[in-house]
């Protein structure tokens, strides 16, 4: 099959404007980037591409069509993760909503996540995570990404003490449709509760309980 592509920025200067590609019937982003690391030789490695099929992310595993529209981009200036862990007390939710901002997209729904009191039970969250949390991210948000056609999507997780009141979690979806931001959205945040290695501990004024599972474990 043949497939065009768009090139930007560097990519552009070298391959030109756009190209077409002649590639096996069932041919995923892979191959095609097997074929970009050989034109772009050193390139490839100062910045390896994105590549976008349709308007959105595409994880390499992702089947090309003739049909599609595929755009080979740089990193972002400043390398923007989609994956922040921070020890940070606060994070500005108008500059996660200005850092998925996207000419098609239709909608983004933003979710932030607060420490509650539980009645004045709850004195303050300690969260503690795998060394490698943000890799572990990262690949949560391709899946969703992919499976749920968003355009992007970005995940902030707070680590350490937060006292009641203070963010504990920022997830933002964006997408062409708010069905598909709403769903990649909830998904999302299921896999950030159930399949991401993060640990609560809270602290009451009865006692510190590690938050395990289902399950409150008070601490020895």
């Amino acid at each position: 099959m043949k497939v065009k592509v768009k090139f930007y920025s560097v990519y552009r200067d070298k391959l030109g404007e756009e190209k077409e590609y002649e590639l096996r019937e069932g041919a995923t982003v892979s191959d095609l980037l097997e074929i970009l690391k050989e034109e772009l030789g050193e390139l490839y490695e100062l910045a390896k591409p994105v590549v976008l099929v349709n308007k959105r992310y595409a994880d390499e595993r992702e089947p090309l069509s003739e049909e599609y529209r595929i755009d080979v981009i740089p990193p972002a200036a400043g390398g923007r993760r989609r994956a922040i862990v921070t020890f940070d007390k606060d994070i500005d939710v108008n500059e996660v909503i200005k850092d998925l901002s996207n000419p098609e997209s239709g909608a983004i729904v933003l979710f932030v996540g607060f420490v509650k009191s539980k009645g004045g039970l709850v004195k303050e969250l300690v969260y503690e995570a795998h060394e490698d949390l943000e890799k572990f991210i990262e690949e949560k948000i391709d899946e969703v990404v992919r499976e749920r056609n968003l355009i992007d999507a970005l995940v902030v997780q707070f680590l350490g003490p937060r006292k009641v009141g203070e963010k504990t979690l920022i997830v933002a979806t964006s997408a062409t449709s708010r069905e598909e931001a709403f769903q990649g959205a909830r998904e999302l945040l299921e896999k950030m509760k159930h399949e991401v290695p993060i640990w609560k501990l809270e602290r009451r004024v009865d006692g510190e309980y590690w938050l395990v599972g289902d399950k409150e474990l008070k601490r020895l």
